[in-house]
């Protein structure tokens, strides 16, 4: 499956920076900013056959978002991009599409799939409707198909981060003096089609589904004034179902070892392509553990040492 792809490629990354610095040798919520729409079951994708090109596969799964009609036939899931560009080519068209706005305009980003593909990581926007605050009330499962979850950071932009004028990449100094508060957040992954059509997809074909983007649980929002870069990435974190621990890792298995840093990789990335982070975005900078499967009714929980935790239920 899909998760179990990251999950593989990400312990290995998570393992080599581990050994690299250790001295010892990546759901919808039934709120007034989701989409009009709320189906709670799964229905087929009516309509032609998808076909390859980035608009026309951002457009299905787009509208399988907004209408929460999931994606049930082989024939009606997109061909898979040909190569990372035009995987970025589906995203991009995908928070540009006309119906972006009913999923609360593009948001931000999230980051995961370390070392996937030959690439550092893998990144896919986020949409503004797949945020809630703790507490988060009536988190459902069926509406965004939630399964593994995962503690993560997010940074908030206080600026934009265009392009240099020297045209030299962004410091991670740079990049955080742009950051405005860090948020301790929980992923909950998402996907637009079943299981068993997700899983049946190579991996460009899985990433082209907004990197299986769900909601976006956020706790405390921390000020940056005292926080520091190395606090943040070695900062321990633990991920909870039920009161039992199920994982535990910390800020340096995200991607290039550390929160800010793997914004960094992200804001150089993007004005590689023309384009930029900007001011009151959410970035979710990668699983700082490895993911878990829950199911309705659970209790998830995560803890970021010294920074605070949250939790959330998972509903039907």
């Amino acid at each position: 499956s899909l998760h179990e792809d990251i999950r593989a490629v990400s312990l290995l990354g998570m393992l080599a920076r581990v050994a690299r610095r250790s001295p010892m040798g990546s759901c919808l919520f039934r709120t007034a900013k989701a989409p009009q729409q709320q189906l709670r079951g799964a229905a087929p994708m009516a309509g032609s056959l998808a076909v390859g090109g980035p608009s026309e596969r951002a457009d299905v799964f787009v509208k399988a978002m907004t209408t929460r009609q999931w994606i049930l036939e082989t024939e009606r899931y997109p061909e898979a991009p040909k190569d990372v560009a035009e995987l970025y080519e589906t995203h991009l068209a995908m928070q540009q599409h006309e119906l972006a706005a009913q999923l609360g305009g593009h948001g931000g980003y999230k980051l995961g799939a370390v070392g996937a593909l030959g690439e550092t990581c893998i990144y896919a926007p986020l949409f503004s409707s797949f945020f809630a605050d703790v507490p988060a009330r009536e988190l459902s499962s069926a509406s965004y198909q939630v399964h593994p979850v995962e503690p993560e950071f997010g940074m908030v932009l206080g600026s934009d981060l265009p392009a240099r004028a020297d045209g030299a990449p962004h410091s991670v100094e740079d990049v955080w003096s742009a950051v405005e508060r860090v948020v301790l957040c929980i992923e909950c992954c998402g996907r637009r089609a079943s299981a068993e059509l997700t899983d049946a997809q190579t991996p460009l074909g899985k990433f082209a589904d907004s990197l299986m983007a769900g909601a976006v649980v956020r706790g405390p929002s921390l000020p940056t004034s005292g926080l520091d870069l190395a606090g943040l990435a070695g900062c321990a974190t633990r991920l909870a179902v039920n009161g039992t621990q199920v994982s535990e890792g910390s800020g340096a298995a995200v991607p290039d070892g550390g929160p800010v840093q793997a914004l960094t990789w992200l804001a150089n990335h993007l004005n590689g392509r023309g384009l930029s982070l900007q001011k009151g975005q959410l970035v979710i900078t990668g699983a700082t553990c490895i993911t878990r499967d829950i199911k309705v009714g659970d209790k998830v929980s995560a803890s970021f040492a010294g920074l605070g935790d949250l939790e959330f239920v998972l509903e039907p």
